[in-house]
């Protein structure tokens, strides 16, 4: 599916209302998920693509959670982060209704990983096109991933590799064959979400 896609208005407008049904369903059934049958679909979002989906109040975190490989379609995963990034990223507390009036949320949809060839740190750095290829890297259990939007804080390509591996937990020593490397690209959809009517 090409990137283009998700500049088209109403395929925006469709992820912000999964967006927006899914935490209304969770504040209005006990925290429970928006059900399958209930998620709104649309036509474009069927093919199965990976996302991650944040959610701020007053532009602060409050959560951010997704995944890199799925066989679901693309409006069921925002359903399940949405609500992932609600109520069970460890690093917040769950949103409370209180802040329902301040969310805002991005979705950040992933095109499906391309693997590299990769025969050093330096062939892979010659690789990376920055400010546009996300990268993932994974070394046994040992696995890390970059979005695109990390380049802001970690512009030159040998800074960026360093602190993901870092983030990954790698061992500080060259490349080898048993280290393997995807790279990929986002679109980022973004908006305040309508949630003043779930008020208490």
């Amino acid at each position: 599916m090409p990137l283009s896609v998700f500049e088209q208005t109403d395929v925006k407008q469709h992820i912000l209302s999964v967006v927006t049904d899914s935490l209304a369903y969770a504040f209005e059934n006990n925290g429970n998920r928006l059900p399958e049958h209930l998620i709104p679909k649309h036509p474009l979002l069927a093919e199965p693509l990976a996302c991650f989906v944040s959610l701020s109040a007053k532009s602060v975190l409050r959560g951010c959670v997704g995944t890199t490989f799925t066989t679901e379609r693309l409006d069921t995963n925002i359903a399940w982060y949405t609500h992932e990034a609600a109520f069970h990223d460890p690093r917040f507390d769950p949103i409370d209704s209180k802040e329902l009036t301040q969310l805002s949320t991005a979705v950040s949809v992933m095109t499906k990983p391309l693997p590299l060839a990769v025969t050093s740190e330096n062939d892979l750095l010659e690789q990376l096109i920055p400010f546009k290829d996300g990268l993932m890297i994974q070394y046994g259990q040992l696995s890390g991933i970059f979005l695109p939007c990390q380049w802001q804080s970690y512009p030159q390509p040998d800074e960026f590799l360093y602190q993901l591996k870092l983030k990954a937990g790698w061992p500080d020593h060259g490349w080898t064959k048993a280290m393997k490397a995807w790279v990929f690209q986002t679109y980022k959809v973004e908006g305040d979400l309508n949630l003043k009517q779930l008020m208490v």
